[in-house]
């Protein structure tokens, strides 16, 4: 058994084999992303698990006016535009965020 999966011993799903996503595309952006979830989502990092496969859906109940907000607050934050996105994959936008500092400071 992987050390990132875990069967259920009990309930409806018993038997069944539980696998974390991969979080090595985070690592890469770590500064990136935890700066990100204190300034957007208002999270500190003990209080939430992210992996490469985690979207801004995760994190709330947007509706697309919610959405909307969200991305004209990371608009604001890091000057880049996220919409595109529409996963809202976290993994991207930390990409997109990272790409914007690399060209910044040439």
């Amino acid at each position: 058994m992987k050390k990132d999966s875990r069967i259920i011993s009990r309930g409806p799903f018993k038997g069944k084999r539980i696998e974390f996503a991969p979080g090595t595309g985070i690592n890469k952006f770590l500064k990136i992303s935890e700066d990100f979830m204190i300034k957007i989502l208002g999270l500190r990092p003990e209080e939430y698990l992210i992996t490469d496969e985690s979207s801004l859906y995760d994190f709330t109940g947007f509706d697309k006016m919610e959405l909307h907000n969200v991305h004209k607050e990371i608009q604001e934050m890091y000057n880049i535009d996220v919409s595109a996105i529409k996963s809202g994959n976290l993994l991207g936008i930390f990409r997109r965020i990272s790409e914007s500092k690399g060209r910044a400071s040439c």
